[in-house]
C-alpha cells in the first residue's frame, strides 16, 4: 500500500506545481479549477513526456528523463506560484470547506478502491493480460512508439495514451508494471472523482452566485466573475451526489439481480448487470472499476470530466470575441493550449470520446459568442465562432499528430440498426432508472416554472386591463410533439427508446434556451440532453467493427452508454439543486392545499430514496461477490486481504506451474532490458496463454490472435500483412514441434528472436514434442521450477 500512497503524494505535488496554470485556464469557474489541478498536472506531464519522445525517437524513455521534465515544470511554475500566492491563499482561506471536501473526495476514493482491490489485485482473467501487457510493454520500451507485446516488430495499434499516462507516473516513481496496474488505476479513479466533483460543484456554485448577485444587486448580470465570492461550501452535497451517481452507485438491474440471487440462495452475480441489453455491453463505472477494467474507455473517463469543466469555463467567459474568448497574452495561449491538449488527448486515449466532448466545447463556444454579440445575428459572429472552434479543433489534432501518423483505425464505417436490434425501453430503465428519474423530474420542474411564470404574467396583465395569452403556442406544439411521440412509441415498441429519448432531448434543449440567463442550469440541461441524444443515436446507427455481423451494436452501446452514464450523473446530481429550488418555490408561492403540496413532495422524495437504495445494492454487495473465495475442503466462503497491490503475487500460490512462471517472469523483468523478442506458446484468447509477454512487456511473435485481429483489421487488408499474420501462427507451432533444428533456427533468425520460453503452457500446447532439444543449439539462460528459458546463440 506504500506504492499507492506514493502515487497520491506525487499527484498532490504535481497539482501544487500546476495551480498557477489551473487558476489561469479555469479562471471563469467559481473554484478557479482547484478540483482539476491534479488531473491537469497529470495530463500536462504525460504530454510533455510523450510528444518529444514521439517526435525525436532517439530520446530514451527513462526515469531520469521524466525527473528532468518534472524539475523543468516545477521551475517554470515557481514564478506563477510566487505571483499568485496571495490569490491562492485567499481562495483557500475563504473556501477551505470546499478545498477540504475536494481533497477528501480525491484521497478517499483512491484509498477506497485501493483497499477493495487489495482483496484480489491479480492480473488475470477477463482482458487483464491485454491491458497489463500494454502497460508493461510501454514501460519496457526504450523509445516510442511502444512495441506491441503480442506482435513483435510492430508498435501498438490501439488507443494506448491512457496506459502511457499510468506508465509515466509509475516509471517516475520506480514502480514495476504489476504494481502500477493497480496503483495507477486507483489513482485515476480518485482523479475522476475529483474532476466530477469539481464540475458539479462549479455548476451549482455559479447558479447560487447568480441568485446572490440578483438578490443583493452586487453587480449586473454578466459582470466579472471575480467580483463574486461563490458559496462553494454549499455545493458539496451536489458534488457528492454527482460522484455517487457517476462512480459508486449501480444500475437498477443490479438490484433485480441481487433480489433473485438472494432468494435463490446463490452468490450474487455481480457481472450480469453489465449485460442487460441483448448482444451488447452496458458497463457502468461502478462495475468497471470493481472489475479493474484497465481499458481505454475507463482510463479516459477521468479526463472527460475535465474536458466538461473546460467547456463550462468557456461558456462562462463574460467577454471576448473570436480568439479573445480565450483571453489575452499568456492567458490566451495557456487556455487554447490546455483545452486542445485535454480534449485532443481523449481521442488517443479512447477515440469514441473525442466527438462527444469536442462537440460540447464547440456548443459552449458558440453560445458564449452569441451572448457576447448580445443575441444578434451577424456574419462576423459566425466567423468568430469558426475562428475559436476551428483553432481548437486544429490544434487538438496537431498536438497528437505523431499518434495519427502511425495509427490505423479499426473502424469500418457506419451501420444502420435494424428494428429487431433496438433496445427495449424496460432495459433502458434498468440501466439508467435513477438518473432518468432525477433528470425527468428536472425537466418537469423546468416546464412547470415556465408555465407558472407565463400564467402569473397573464394574470397581472389582466388585472391591469391588458389582454394577454395564458399559453405560449410553442408549448402547445412541443406538448403535441411529445404526446405524438408517446403514442407512436406505444404503437411501435421497437421505436420506444428512440422516440422517448429524442423527445426528452428536444424538451431539455428547449428548456435550456428558456433558462439561458442561468448558465449553470442551462449547462446541466445540455449535459442531460447530450446523454439522451447518445442513447437515441445508438437506436439508429452503430459504428461497424469486427463484431458487426454477430454483435453489431455491442461496442457502440458499450462506449456511448458509458459516456451517457457520466453525463446523466452530472445532470442529475446538479439537477437536485434546481429541483429542490422549484419544490421550495412551489411550497411558498403556489395557492394549493398544504397537505397536497407536502404529499406530492413526500412522494417524490420517497421515490428518490427508493431508487437510491436500489442503486446501492451494487456497491454494498458486489465487492464481496467479486473477491469471495471458497475453501477447497469445506466450501466455506471467506475474504482474504493480500495487504499489497502486486498483480503478479498470486502466481506464487496458484499452482506449481504458476509458481515456476512467477520466478521466471520475475527473472526476465530483473535481468532483461529493452525489447528483445521472446517466443512462447500460442493459445486461445482470455486464457493463460501469452502470460509471459503480458507480464514482462517483451514482444512475442503472436499473442491473443482475436484481439490482434480486432486492433489490426484494416491493416490486415494489405495482403502482405495478412499473409504475415497467418504465417506467424503456423511458425510458432513449427518452432516448438519441428525436429529440424535448422528450420527452427531459420525461423528464430527471421523473427529476430532472442529468447524462447518453455513452461507448463508450452508443454501442454505442444505435447508430446521434445521441448528439451533446444539446448543442443541454444544456451540455457534460466532454468528452475519446471521453466527453461533458452537464449539464441
Amino acid at each position: 500500500m506504500i506504492d499507492l500512497l506514493a502515487m497520491i503524494v506525487l499527484a498532490e505535488v504535481l497539482g501544487l506545481f500546476c495551480l498557477p496554470l489551473t487558476f489561469s485556464v479555469f479562471r471563469h469557474l467559481p473554484d478557479r479549477g482547484w478540483a482539476f489541478s491534479k488531473g491537469l498536472a497529470i495530463a500536462l506531464l504525460t504530454f510533455c513526456a510523450w510528444f518529444p519522445l514521439m517526435v525525436v525517437r532517439a530520446l530514451p524513455y527513462t526515469q531520469m528523463l521524466l525527473i528532468v521534465e518534472v524539475l523543468v515544470l516545477a521551475i517554470c511554475s515557481i514564478p506563477g506560484l510566487l505571483k499568485m500566492r496571495g490569490e491562492v491563499g485567499r481562495f483557500v482561506e475563504t473556501q477551505w470547506p470546499y478545498v477540504v471536501a475536494s481533497e477528501v473526495v480525491f484521497i478517499g476514493m483512491v484509498l477506497g478502491l485501493g483497499w477493495i482491490r487489495g482483496y484480489g489485485p491479480d492480473i488475470r482473467s477477463y482482458e487483464m493480460f491485454m491491458d497489463g501487457g500494454f502497460l508493461a510493454s510501454i514501460m519496457r520500451s526504450e523509445h516510442l512508439p511502444p512495441s506491441d507485446m503480442w506482435y513483435s516488430g510492430s508498435s501498438i495499434n490501439y488507443y494506448y495514451y491512457g496506459h502511457f499516462t499510468v506508465a509515466t507516473l509509475a516509471k517516475l516513481l520506480g514502480q514495476v508494471p504489476a504494481v502500477a496496474f493497480n496503483t495507477g488505476f486507483c489513482l485515476l479513479f480518485g482523479v475522476c472523482a475529483a474532476n466530477l466533483f469539481g464540475v458539479a460543484s462549479n455548476i451549482v456554485a455559479w447558479s447560487k452566485g447568480l441568485r446572490a448577485r440578483r438578490d443583493a444587486a452586487l453587480v449586473a448580470d454578466g459582470g466579472e466573475q471575480s467580483e463574486q465570492v461563490y458559496p462553494l461550501s454549499q455545493t458539496i452535497l451536489y458534488g457528492g451526489a454527482s460522484v455517487a451517481s457517476g462512480l459508486v452507485l449501480g444500475n437498477l438491474a443490479a438490484f433485480v439481480q441481487w433480489w433473485f440471487d438472494s432468494h435463490a440462495g446463490r452468490v450474487y452475480d455481480w457481472f450480469s448487470p453489465s449485460r442487460v441489453i441483448g448482444k451488447t455491453i452496458n458497463e457502468f463505472p461502478a462495475f468497471s472499476y470493481l472489475l479493474d477494467d484497465f481499458h481505454a474507455h475507463v482510463l479516459t473517463y477521468s479526463f472527460t470530466f475535465m474536458a466538461i469543466g473546460l467547456a463550462f469555463s468557456l461558456l462562462l467567459a463574460p467577454a471576448g470575441k473570436g480568439l479573445d474568448l480565450f483571453g489575452q497574452g499568456i492567458a490566451r495561449i495557456a487556455t487554447i493550449g490546455v483545452t486542445a491538449l485535454v480534449v485532443g488527448s481523449l481521442f488517443v486515449m479512447n477515440g469514441w470520446d473525442y466527438p462527444t466532448y469536442m462537440g460540447l466545447v464547440i456548443v459552449c463556444i458558440a453560445w458564449q459568442q452569441w451572448r457576447v454579440y448580445e443575441h444578434r445575428w451577424r456574419w462576423l459572429l459566425l466567423l468568430d465562432i469558426f475562428a475559436a472552434a476551428g483553432t481548437l479543433v486544429a490544434l487538438s489534432f496537431l498536438l497528437f499528430l505523431p499518434f495519427y501518423m502511425g495509427f490505423i483505425s479499426p473502424s469500418q464505417g457506419i451501420g444502420i440498426v435494424s428494428p429487431g436490434q433496438r433496445s427495449p425501453l424496460w432495459d433502458e430503465v434498468l440501466i439508467f432508472g435513477l438518473q432518468a428519474f432525477v433528470f425527468l423530474s428536472l425537466l418537469i420542474c423546468g416546464y412547470y416554472r415556465l408555465i407558472g411564470a407565463r400564467l402569473r404574467v397573464a394574470r397581472e396583465a389582466r388585472a391591469e386591463g391588458v389582454v394577454a395569452a395564458d399559453w405560449n403556442p410553442a408549448w402547445i406544439v412541443l406538448g403535441a410533439v411529445v404526446v405524438l411521440g408517446i403514442i407512436v412509441a406505444i404503437i411501435t415498441p421497437e421505436w420506444r427508446t428512440f422516440l422517448i429519448s429524442l423527445a426528452l432531448t428536444a424538451l431539455a434543449i428547449y428548456l435550456a434556451f428558456k433558462v439561458s440567463d442561468d448558465l449553470g442550469h442551462m449547462f446541466a440541461l445540455w449535459l442531460g440532453a447530450l446523454a439522451l441524444l447518445l442513447i437515441a443515436g445508438c437506436e439508429v446507427v452503430f459504428l461497424r467493427d469486427v463484431f458487426a455481423d454477430s454483435y453489431p451494436r455491442m461496442n457502440s452501446v458499450f462506449k456511448f452508454y458509458f459516456q451517457s452514464w457520466g453525463l446523466l450523473a452530472l445532470a442529475s446530481g446538479t439537477g437536485l439543486f434546481y429541483i429542490r429550488e422549484t419544490l421550495a418555490y412551489w411550497s411558498k408561492h403556489v395557492r394549493q392545499p398544504a397537505w397536497l403540496k407536502s404529499s406530492a413532495q413526500g412522494v417524490w422524495y420517497l421515490g428518490l430514496v427508493v431508487l437510491v437504495v436500489m442503486a446501492m445494492a451494487y456497491p454494498l454487495v458486489a465487492p464481496y461477490a467479486r473477491y469471495v473465495q471458497s475453501k477447497p475442503l469445506t466450501g466455506a466462503l471467506y475474504l482474504q486481504h493480500t495487504l499489497n497491490l502486486d498483480g503478479m503475487e498470486y502466481l506464487k500460490t496458484s499452482s506449481p506451474g504458476d509458481k515456476g512462471d512467477y520466478e521466471a517472469i520475475h527473472w526476465l523483468n530483473a535481468h532483461v532490458s529493452g525489447t528483445p523478442v521472446i517466443v512462447e506458446a500460442l493459445g486461445d484468447d482470455y486464457s493463460k496463454f501469452a502470460r509471459v509477454s503480458a507480464l514482462t512487456g517483451l514482444p512475442t511473435l503472436m499473442g491473443w490472435v482475436g484481439h490482434e485481429y480486432q486492433w489490426r483489421v484494416n491493416w490486415l487488408r494489405n495482403p502482405v500483412n495478412a499473409e504475415d499474420f497467418q504465417q506467424r501462427q503456423t511458425d510458432i507451432k513449427t518452432i516448438y514441434t519441428s525436429s529440424d533444428n535448422a528450420q527452427v533456427q531459420s525461423l528464430l533468425k527471421h523473427y529476430q528472436v532472442t529468447y524462447l520460453y518453455v513452461g507448463e503452457m508450452e508443454r501442454e500446447a505442444y505435447a508430446p514434442s521434445d521441448l528439451q532439444r533446444f539446448s543442443s543449439f541454444m544456451d540455457i539462460a534460466y532454468q528452475a521450477d519446471g521453466v527453461t528459458i533458452y537464449k539464441v546463440r
